[in-house]
Order: C-alpha cells, then sequence, then structure tokens
C-alpha cells in the first residue's frame, strides 16, 4: 500500500504542476490584453522557467469540486460585490458620518492554506472591509470593516466571514474541511459577543 502512495503523489504533483503553469500563461495572455500565437508560447516559456527557479510551496488541492456549490458561491459573490458597493457609495453621499471601522478576528473552521486565501480574497474584495493580517498557524484572519462600531455590525461582519468560507468549503474543501464544517455549523454561537 504504501508503494502505491509516492506514485498518486508524484502524479497529483505533475497535475498541479500543469495547473499552475496553465493559470501563470492564463494571466500572462490577460497582461497582455491579446491573445496571439507569440503571447501564449512566451508565456509557457516564462511560465516554466518561474516554476523552476522560483520555488514555491506547494498547494494541497482537496481533489474536490462541487459546480453547484461553486455556482452558488459566484452569484453570491456577484450579489455581494454589487450590494456592497452601493453600500459603500451611499456612505460617500450620506449627510451622517461614517461610523468607526473595527479590527475583529475570525477563528476560520478550515486548516487549508488554500482556502484560507480564498476567504481572505473574498472577504478583501467586497467592499468596506480588508484584510489586514493572518496568522496561518492559527487559522485567524484580522480585518478591518467599515462603518462597524456596534456588537451587532460587528458580529454580522464575523458572519459573513463565516459564511465565505462555508460556501468555499461546500465548493472546493476538502472531506476534512466538510466534516469540520458538520461539528461547528456556527461559530459564532461559541463566542458570547463575539470574544476576540
Amino acid at each position: 500500500m504504501n508503494a502505491k502512495r509516492p506514485r498518486m503523489t508524484k502524479g497529483r504533483s505533475f497535475v498541479q504542476q500543469l495547473v499552475l503553469v496553465f493559470f501563470l500563461v492564463l494571466l500572462w495572455v490577460m497582461l497582455w490584453d491579446s491573445v496571439s500565437l507569440m503571447h501564449i508560447i512566451t508565456g509557457v516559456i516564462l511560465a516554466f522557467v518561474v516554476t523552476r527557479v522560483f520555488y514555491l510551496p506547494p498547494v494541497v488541492l482537496s481533489g474536490r469540486f462541487n459546480i453547484i456549490h461553486a455556482l452558488n458561491y459566484g452569484l453570491w459573490f456577484l450579489y455581494s460585490l454589487i450590494h456592497a458597493s452601493v453600500e459603500v457609495a451611499w456612505y460617500a453621499f450620506r449627510p451622517r458620518a461614517v461610523g468607526a471601522g473595527s479590527v475583529i478576528a475570525c477563528d476560520l473552521r478550515t486548516s487549508s492554506d488554500l482556502l484560507m486565501t480564498l476567504v481572505a480574497d473574498t472577504a478583501s474584495l467586497i467592499p468596506g472591509s480588508i484584510i489586514i493580517d493572518s496568522d496561518r498557524a492559527q487559522g485567524v484572519l484580522y480585518l478591518h470593516v467599515l462603518d462597524c462600531d456596534s456588537e451587532e455590525k460587528i458580529l454580522s461582519a464575523k458572519q459573513l466571514v463565516y459564511h465565505i468560507e462555508e460556501l468555499l468549503i461546500k465548493a472546493v474543501g476538502s472531506h476534512r474541511d466538510l466534516a469540520a464544517l458538520k461539528v461547528d455549523p456556527d461559530p459564532l454561537a461559541d463566542e458570547d459577543g463575539g470574544g476576540r
């Protein structure tokens, strides 16, 4: 049984490397803003050079992808992006001053670096909040939230981060992440008023 495991790891590593090269080439072509054979060839060459010269720690993929939950996440993200943009624009034009911002900490249920990064990126892309720090070892994200001057707004901001995490776990999380989600479906229930 142990003899088969290294072969699977090597094959999986090769597939992950190809995925990385593909996305680096895609990024290169997008940076040039036109698709041509020359851009694709130089992108492939550059991607192989980057992946060979600069060591990147391996990103462990779960090997799981649920298209229905991914669509749900995408639609929710689009709605949240539009809603938050309108809300932040309203803060700029309303006669009343914007309330004080808060820095909050969210203990994530996942231990995956990839999911932690995706949660942080999603929370930062939605206007009104930005990730200012993360503690990878503890699985904690620290974010600054605009107009978050009451306990209710702090809990609402934390709930948003936990909702993002839940959507992403259901879409691309490992079986271990799904189990953690079932064990702790509401992380705010353990916090009396958002302990951190």
